[in-house]
């Protein structure tokens, strides 16, 4: 009986380790969608977005997950502003890490890719604002905005769905999403 509740306290552990990793594979799944979209729109034509072959942008579920971790929602105020009380405070508060975990973020992926594979996954030179290309106020101001209303609106409900998820299930799921990602990557990072 001992061993049967220990199994499934790892089960659950396990089952919770399972569940952040669907969910940022949920949450770069919708940022490849979102940015596809987006390009489809502004040029015409139909772009992979992304660097893997499978429809993930990794960049925009990490930092979400990221924002979660140490922000929580806007209404809800984990982590950091666990303890800001005033609304006015903790909305401020939220908006500038809003703008600096995802700029931060862009830095950090354009300035490796770059550096160590001589390879643009986007460039906003054109923009103003902009540092060697990698990031732009502009677009670190949009996305602010984005974070913001996605986390206050759609965050919770689609956190709340992968969480229902057995946790036998998650893990499963997760093994085979982070195996399938992982030969994705590889394969990406040989074709450079």
């Amino acid at each position: 009986m001992h061993n049967e509740k220990a199994t499934i306290s790892a089960w659950e552990r396990g089952g919770q380790i399972a569940r952040y990793i669907l969910l940022t594979g949920v949450l770069s799944f919708i940022g490849w969608a979102y940015e596809t979209t987006f390009m489809f729109v502004m040029t015409g034509r139909f772009d992979n977005r992304g660097f893997l072959t499978l429809p993930f942008c990794p960049i925009y579920g990490c930092s979400l997950l990221l924002v979660y971790l140490l922000l929580g929602t806007p209404t809800e105020g984990r982590g950091i502003l666990k303890n800001v009380e005033n609304p006015f405070r903790r909305y401020s508060l939220y908006l500038v890490f809003a703008f600096l975990i995802p700029t931060a973020a862009e830095l950090l992926v354009g300035f490796v890719f770059e550096r160590f594979f001589d390879t643009w996954l986007w460039s906003y030179a054109g923009f103003p604002f902009n540092f060697r290309g990698y990031i732009s106020l502009p677009i670190s101001l949009a996305w602010m905005g984005l974070i913001f209303l996605f986390m206050r609106f759609l965050f919770s409900p689609i956190k709340n769905a992968v969480f229902r998820i057995a946790s036998k299930t998650a893990v499963i799921l997760a093994v085979f999403l982070v195996a399938a990602v992982a030969v994705d990557l590889t394969f990406s990072f040989l074709s450079i």
